[in-house]
């Protein structure tokens, strides 16, 4: 890089998303698990958001998010006793889990359905 281009700005937050299936037998135990989980991770330093939902069509698939303000806290819960949780509910599932981590660089909201609406003149 030369001295003309600045460097690129810190990333806003890293994103952890965990997708699994569970069996239908071992449903109950993998909420009581995970959920217990989520209070203490939400107050984790430098998580910004933490949630579990459940498939609407499949009640037995779930997502886990979390957010988090860098890359350093989220490597500091990777390694901590408590995901041990984590990857217990993943050697859980049913199917092969999908995990995704996503390094995000701007977070819009609403001014993005405004623009997008204004533009096709339903504004």
């Amino acid at each position: 890089m030369d001295s003309s281009q600045s460097p690129l700005p810190p990333p806003l937050m890293v994103v952890f998303t965990l997708s699994v299936v569970i069996p239908k037998s071992r449903r109950t135990d993998f909420v009581h698990s995970v959920g217990a989980l989520l209070g203490p991770t939400r107050v984790a330093p430098g998580c910004i958001g933490c949630r579990l939902y459940a498939d609407y069509e499949n009640l037995n698939a779930f997502t886990l998010v979390e957010e988090w303000a860098t890359q350093a806290a989220l490597d500091r819960h990777l390694a901590s006793d408590a995901y041990k949780t984590i990857v217990a509910a993943i050697e859980l599932s049913a199917q092969p889990p999908a995990i995704h981590f996503d390094t995000v660089g701007q977070r819009s909201g609403l001014e993005v359905i405004e623009t997008a609406r204004r533009s096709a003149g339903l504004l």
